[in-house]
Order: C-alpha cells, then sequence, then structure tokens
C-alpha cells in the first residue's frame, strides 16, 4: 500500500512541476502515458504567439528537455532541443509636444499587417495575419484635425465631410494601412508605446500622448476615419474602417488601442467619438483583405504523405513526435468504425463525416487552422495548427499526444455544426475527445475523455 502511495504521489509531483511553467495552454503539449496519467511538457511558444509571462531560459529548457543536458533521450530515441522566442520589450518613444500643423515624414517600408493568429486579442474575422505589404513614404498629421495642440479635436462627421476638410487644406484622408504603419513601424509593435499594453500613457492629464515610434501623437484616444473600405468583394466596399479606440465600444482598451484593432463604419455615420486625421503624397494601394463566409470543414485532399511529415516536423512544438510522423489510411478510419461495428455511409446520411487526412476548420470567419491525426513510433496524436500561408506556413495552436497509445483515430465533424469537430479512436466508445475555440481567450482546446 505505501508503495502504491508513493508512486501516486511522485507522479502527481511530476505533473504539478510540469505544469508550473509560464505560457498559455494552447502552448503546451499533453502527453498521456501508457497507463493514462497525464503529463505536461511545456513546449515553446510560437515566435507569433502572446507570452504573458517571461520565463527564464534555463527554467524552460529544463522542462521542455528534461534536464540541462539539452535533450531527453527515450526508447533509443533523441529528441532535438527546443527553442523560446520572448517577445521583446519595447521603449516607449518620446518626442517633444506637436505644434499647430505639424506633419510627420513617415518612411516606405514593409508593413507587416493585422497581427498573430495566436494573438490573445486578436480579432479574428476583421484582421489580416501579419500580411506584408510595402509602404511606399507619405505625410501624416502629428495629431487628429484640426492638428493643433491647443484646439479640440473635430468629430460627429461623416467620412465625406471628413475627406472634404482634409482636401480643403491640400491634403487627402490617410489610408488604414497608413494609419497601421505610423502606429506601429518596423518592429511591427502592439501598441504605439510598445508590445504591452500602457494605461498610463493615454492619462487625462495629457490628450495628446502617447507618441508613436515616427513621433504621431494621439494615436488610440478617439476612433479616427480612413479612406479605406473594409473589403475589396462588393459586399464590403460599401462599408469603411476607422482605426483607434474610443470609450464604450464593447471593447476593452488593451484590445481596442492595438495598431491591428480595425472598425466597420458607413460612411454616413458621424459619432461624437470619431474623428479623422490627413495625410499628403501619393496614396498607398494596399489594403486589408477580408475573406467571404466559407464553410466550416473542408478536406486538404492534395495532402500527401510526405508534405504531411514536414509541416509537423516545422511546428517546434511538437518536438516529441518529430521522429517518425505520418497520417493514417483510409484502412485505419476502417478499422476505427469496425470497433463498434460502424456503418460509415449511414452515419454520412445524418451529416457525420469520418476523416483520416487532415482537414481545414474554420471556427470564426478569419480564422483558419489546419487539423489532423497521426501516428508517430508509438505514440498517436492530435494536432492544430494556424494557416497563416496556404499549406506553406503554419504556427501551432494546440496539439495532445496520447503517449505510448498507438491506436487508429479519425476526425469526425457534424455538418451545419461549425463546432461540431472531434476525434476518436471509435464512434460512441468512452475515448476520444472535441476540437473546440474559446473565443474569449482566443485558443484552440483539445479535449480527452479519458
Amino acid at each position: 500500500m505505501m508503495r502504491r502511495i508513493l508512486l501516486t504521489c511522485a507522479v502527481l509531483l511530476q505533473w504539478l512541476c510540469c505544469s508550473c511553467v509560464d505560457g498559455p495552454p494552447a502552448d503546451r503539449l499533453t502527453l498521456f502515458d501508457a497507463g493514462g496519467a497525464p503529463r505536461a511538457i511545456a513546449s515553446p511558444p510560437a515566435e507569433s504567439a502572446v507570452v504573458p509571462a517571461e520565463p527564464t531560459l534555463e527554467a524552460v529548457r529544463d522542462v521542455a528537455d528534461g534536464g540541462p543536458d539539452g535533450a531527453v533521450v527515450k526508447e533509443g530515441t533523441a529528441r532535438p532541443r527546443g527553442t523560446i522566442n520572448v517577445e521583446p520589450v519595447l521603449e516607449r518613444p518620446a518626442f517633444p509636444p506637436p505644434v499647430a500643423g505639424q506633419a510627420i515624414s513617415i518612411p516606405g517600408g514593409t508593413l507587416l499587417a493585422g497581427s498573430a493568429p495566436a494573438d490573445v486579442l486578436r480579432v479574428q474575422y476583421a484582421e489580416n495575419d501579419l500580411l506584408p505589404h510595402q509602404i511606399t513614404p507619405f505625410e501624416i498629421d502629428a495629431l487628429p484635425f484640426p492638428n493643433d495642440p491647443q484646439r479640440p479635436f473635430l468629430t460627429g462627421i461623416s467620412r465625406a465631410e471628413a475627406d472634404e476638410a482634409c482636401r480643403a487644406e491640400g491634403k487627402r484622408l490617410c489610408t488604414e494601412l497608413e494609419w497601421e504603419w505610423a502606429c506601429k513601424s518596423a518592429d511591427s509593435r502592439r501598441y504605439p508605446v510598445g508590445n504591452r499594453y500602457d494605461g498610463e500613457a493615454y492619462a487625462e492629464v495629457d490628450r495628446l500622448q502617447p507618441a508613436s515610434p515616427f513621433g504621431v501623437f494621439a494615436m488610440g484616444r478617439l476612433l479616427e476615419w480612413t479612406s479605406s473600405a473594409w473589403g475589396r468583394d462588393p459586399s464590403q466596399v460599401e462599408r469603411g474602417v476607422a482605426r483607434g479606440f474610443a470609450p464604450g465600444m464593447g471593447v476593452p482598451a488593451k484590445r481596442g488601442r492595438r495598431c491591428a484593432m480595425r472598425w466597420r463604419q458607413m460612411p454616413e455615420a458621424s459619432d461624437p467619438q470619431l474623428g479623422f486625421r490627413c495625410c499628403a503624397g501619393k496614396v498607398n494601394e494596399a489594403s486589408c483583405f477580408i475573406e467571404r463566409t466559407r464553410p466550416p470543414f473542408s478536406l486538404y485532399r492534395n495532402m500527401k504523405p510526405d508534405k504531411f511529415t514536414q509541416v509537423i516536423r516545422s511546428i517546434p512544438e511538437l518536438y516529441a513526435i518529430h521522429d517518425n510522423p505520418y497520417m493514417y489510411s483510409d484502412g485505419d478510419v476502417r478499422s476505427v468504425l469496425a470497433r463498434r461495428q460502424t456503418n460509415r455511409e449511414e452515419l454520412a446520411k445524418q451529416g457525420i463525416h469520418f476523416r483520416w487526412k487532415p482537414i481545414r476548420w474554420i471556427p470564426r470567419q478569419g480564422m483558419e487552422l489546419w487539423v489532423a491525426v497521426g501516428r508517430s513510433n508509438k505514440h498517436a496524436f492530435v494536432v492544430a495548427l494556424h494557416e497563416v500561408e496556404d499549406n506553406t506556413k503554419y504556427v501551432h495552436a494546440s496539439s495532445l499526444v496520447l503517449w505510448r497509445q498507438p491506436l487508429p483515430l479519425a476526425l469526425v465533424y457534424q455538418e451545419g455544426h461549425r463546432n461540431g469537430l472531434y476525434w476518436a479512436p471509435c464512434w460512441g466508445c468512452r475515448d476520444g475527445g472535441e476540437i473546440t475555440f474559446d473565443d474569449e481567450k482566443n485558443e484552440v482546446i483539445i479535449t480527452h475523455k479519458w
């Protein structure tokens, strides 16, 4: 009895110690041993992931790699050392107070428009996936119209009226990507002041602050008209885009004051918190791409075994299954169905489909996930990756490894249910789980109902 108690305590202590590493749940690789005991192994966050804390590099390596020697050797298999990319802490820009009529010359460069897919503050349907756009040089007013620190910002006018006011001064309304570039600059910061939200930068004692890295002031103090359409599709061009932030919009300031935040507005709209600022120079043609509504599930029909292996091995967080990852076959799905003598055709008539190839899942419009089941040596796994470039580039979202359980798995989805995605070793059995999306945390969650 004493031996059993000690063994149980050891397993519990190991799980607790592994679970204490900083990082969101979506940045963990969960392993289950042969006895069903969970073991959370921290894996390094993707380059684009939000890191809420900054653990020491050695502490993360010691857990992720099994010790400071840099590798774990288990069953004759060496796993490569994981790496960690800590989000840089950027200094808040400091510039002299702006003067009336001041225009800021903005250099050209490569704007990464939007936000990282795994950013917990991201608005999925509205923001692009850090898509690169070449921005040509232009000028932008240091402050919202009338660009005078001694006068209140002009608000409560339509987009056409704002454009007319800019033209009367020989200028034009800024495009939304010009506004974003002036806000985030080449280091692609989340806010004008850096990567971390600083509420003091928006204190009421100085309505002109904060300044962006280019010296543009008051970005995020109010909503600002831009000349851009919401999207390129005919159904989207009739709506305009505002940038910036205003209280009472139903969005916390921490999310709303990001440089990538976009707001849909009808061009004729006017609001006491909606103003504008003017730009000059050649108009940048770059624009955001907002896709049409698409069905929640579709197959990667051309996915080949070598491509599958390449995708899994391209994700640092999946280092534990880099050795021999491969996808299942249709024969494996037949084995899954045979365990409970399930009729595949009858289920299909009910809109329930079993798949062995990766699935493109769109849990929310503007968000695209590559979801797959597979096997690596003696371990089965379920993974969800953000697809940031079609069939080219992926970022870790969530993963689950069934340690020493090489049973065949299938992905199961139900037509008409955007959140109806499951993984299972058989239909209707106790094992298996769901793949869900948490709107509030912007996280993909893979559950196991063992």
